[in-house]
């Protein structure tokens, strides 16, 4: 559902089957894609777009400027709860509509016509047209979502009508996704590939050996070990960065978690360079500050490179044990408890697979040597481990973040005060007034960036997560069946343009 997804791979299906205004399939441009054409005012702040006027929704229904309109106005809808409901923020007036301060009507979206929006900005937006690219902002058919339900909308096959290159035509849950290519889309021409069955698989060696076995034609690699062994079986491997920064979210209203020191002890209190090499074995970088080198600053170089030359590693890769064990004491003495009556009562959420398990025992195990800390650890499938941090119901849980756009707001303005996916359940007024400060500067970019390294710093003194890893993401394919044509941009992976052998 584009209005309720928050995950990567939910986000990866949404662009095969629903065309923005804008896309984005490789060397991280986005490209005009349901508007054939696009007027921007002198100041960048109106965006007029021209629709296609051969766009087509999968039931016959012609793609209109108030499918995107009603789509947004659902996003700004609080009874629809969209986590990123943020994301239209840019958009004049959207973040007051959404609080209840202000009417539809005076919201920076009009529909001029059916193939012209008119979209109002709140102020020039560098980056404007990858927000226009991002999963959220697809457009949504009014009557079809009216007449099935918001309920049932795109909880089944049945319940799905959109525009891109393929139809989503079976879901069988916890096992298979099938979308089947869109002959009336109008780059239909363009696509080789009639029928994409994305399978379910949790386990990366049972995903290897399907690879190898036929079943299927491309998978990604999560651990160095898998890598190896699929080079060792004659495939090639590409590997590249993806943006993605991974860490444990912290809930700081947790009544020994509130406590900084406690968070600061248990940051410090294991070796991320160790974790990369035992468990993942991979290219897997320590991470040490939030936002991923993959984001670039206001020069087009890498913010994070420009953030370590100014501060040095916010976050160290071998971690700091005997400051660690220093936190931890001043955490007990500030708590009024001993480490015995602290031990037990702190848990690890991770997801269900091997590697996250693994990954998961590993902080158990350096905080057990380190600080002499027992902890537990909970495996769950990944739309639990959400739901329980959505609802506060948790100690850490093992999670990560994939860049929306290229800019480091997509990674910072994630922990402003309330924020739809701050999980923390942290705020500062002082990091939200350098956020907003961030986000009103569209002049002085080197002032701007000014205001991120205060909000990295800032995170690195609170330690509302726990850093762990930027990913080095790895996958190999059946090269007898694709040619080339596998469009993974930085931040996303598509397979619409694929390139078969005959």
């Amino acid at each position: 559902n584009s209005l309720l997804s928050t995950y990567a791979n939910e986000f990866t299906i949404l662009r095969h089957i629903y065309e923005n205004l804008y896309v984005l399939y490789e060397n991280n441009v986005p490209q005009l894609g349901a508007a054939e054409s696009v007027d921007i005012s002198d100041d960048e702040t109106v965006y007029t777009f021209h629709l296609r006027e051969d766009g087509v929704w999968t039931n016959g229904d012609p793609v209109t400027a108030n499918d995107f309109a009603f789509a947004w106005q659902q996003a700004l809808n609080p009874d629809v709860a969209s986590d990123y409901a943020y994301m239209l923020f840019f958009i004049k007036n959207a973040e007051p509509y959404l609080n209840g301060e202000c009417e539809w009507e005076d919201v920076g979206i009009k529909v001029i016509d059916d193939l012209t929006l008119e979209v109002t900005l709140e102020r020039a937006v560098p980056y404007a047209p990858h927000m226009f690219t991002f999963g959220t902002l697809a457009p949504i058919n009014q009557s079809f979502y009216e007449t099935v339900g918001a309920d049932n909308y795109n909880t089944e096959a049945e319940y799905f009508c959109t525009n891109g290159p393929f139809a989503l035509t079976e879901w069988s849950h916890n096992s298979q996704i099938v979308l089947q290519k869109n002959d009336a889309f109008h780059g239909a021409g363009d696509i080789q590939v009639e029928q994409l069955t994305m399978k379910i698989i949790t386990d990366g060696q049972a995903a290897l050996t399907s690879l190898m076995s036929g079943e299927l034609d491309y998978t990604d690699l999560t651990t160095g070990e898998l890598v190896t062994q699929a080079e060792a079986s004659g495939y090639d491997v590409t590997s590249y960065s993806d943006g993605a920064s991974f860490y444990m979210m912290v809930n700081c209203e947790n009544q020994y978690l509130s406590n900084v020191n406690l968070r600061r002890a248990l940051a410090l209190g294991f070796d991320k360079q160790a974790l990369i090499d035992t468990v993942f074995q991979n290219e897997n970088m320590p991470m040490t500050s939030f936002t991923a080198p993959a984001v670039d600053g206001y020069d087009a170089t890498s913010f994070q490179e420009a953030l370590n030359a100014k501060d040095g590693d916010l976050y160290p890769a071998n971690g700091d044990v005997t400051q660690a064990q220093e936190y931890l004491n001043t955490a007990l003495e500030e708590l009024g408890i001993t480490l015995d009556e602290l031990n037990g009562q702190l848990s690890i959420d991770c997801g269900d697979s091997s590697s996250f398990q693994a990954e998961a025992a590993f902080y158990q195990e350096q905080w057990r040597q380190n600080l002499g800390l027992e902890v537990t650890i909970n495996p769950m499938i990944t739309k639990q481990g959400a739901d329980n941090r959505q609802n506060g119901n948790y100690c850490l849980s093992i999670t990560g973040w994939s860049p929306d756009y290229n800019d480091p707001m997509t990674f910072l303005d994630m922990w402003v005060t309330d924020g739809g996916n701050n999980d923390t359940r942290w705020g500062s007024e002082e990091y939200d007034a350098l956020i907003d400060s961030a986000t009103n500067e569209t002049e002085d970019l080197a002032a701007r960036q000014e205001y991120f390294y205060q909000a990295e710093e800032i995170l690195a003194d609170q330690y509302i997560i726990l850093p762990s890893y930027w990913r080095s993401a790895s996958y190999t394919y059946n090269t007898n069946k694709i040619l080339g044509g596998l469009r993974n941009t930085t931040f996303q992976t598509n397979f619409t343009y694929v390139e078969l052998a005959a």
